[in-house]
């Protein structure tokens, strides 16, 4: 289980959101594409922020579960209860999809190309170097309870 008990991820999922968005910014700073910013913006802006309102709720009900259970939220600390209620009864990574809506509204809202690209290094980035790891590290931690859990709730959504 590590040292300090807690998963052993490859970066804190915070800060690979963040290098996300500045590399994203940066590319398109330096290498501009200008195809997002040629859609119709209106239906854009209105896609944005459906897409970040989505995401901020899934981020709280999450978050909102977990300290419920007493549970901490950054990976950097241990886990003290598994939570399988409230939207952990539908996807085992909820935070994890709630930063990908996020993202993508952001991309959509400020018309960045490079954020939608680089959606795709995120995406396996948080699979590999942090759910794998988190996964491994629960079950070491919660045994059978949670090798049930994953058996009935999917990784994400609706069996994926």
């Amino acid at each position: 289980m590590g040292e300090k008990n807690v998963p052993n991820v490859i970066a804190r999922p915070p800060l690979i959101v963040l290098g996300t968005v500045i590399a994203a910014f940066a590319l398109d700073y330096f290498f501009p594409q200008g195809h997002m910013a040629r859609t119709a913006s209106g239906l854009r802006y209105l896609s944005a922020g459906v897409a970040l309102l989505c995401g901020l709720v899934l981020l709280g009900s999450a978050a909102n579960e977990m300290r419920k259970e007493g549970t901490n939220i950054p990976t950097w600390e241990p886990s003290l209860a598994l939570v399988t209620s409230g939207i952990y009864a539908r996807s085992r990574n909820p935070i994890y999809l709630a930063f990908i809506i996020m993202l993508i509204g952001l991309g959509l809202l400020v018309g960045s190309d490079w954020l939608f690209l680089l959606l795709i290094p995120f995406v396996l980035l948080i699979h590999f170097g942090v759910i794998r790891r988190e996964e491994q590290y629960l079950l070491a931690r919660f045994g059978t309870p949670y090798a049930n859990y994953v058996s009935r709730v999917p990784r994400y959504l609706l069996g994926i």
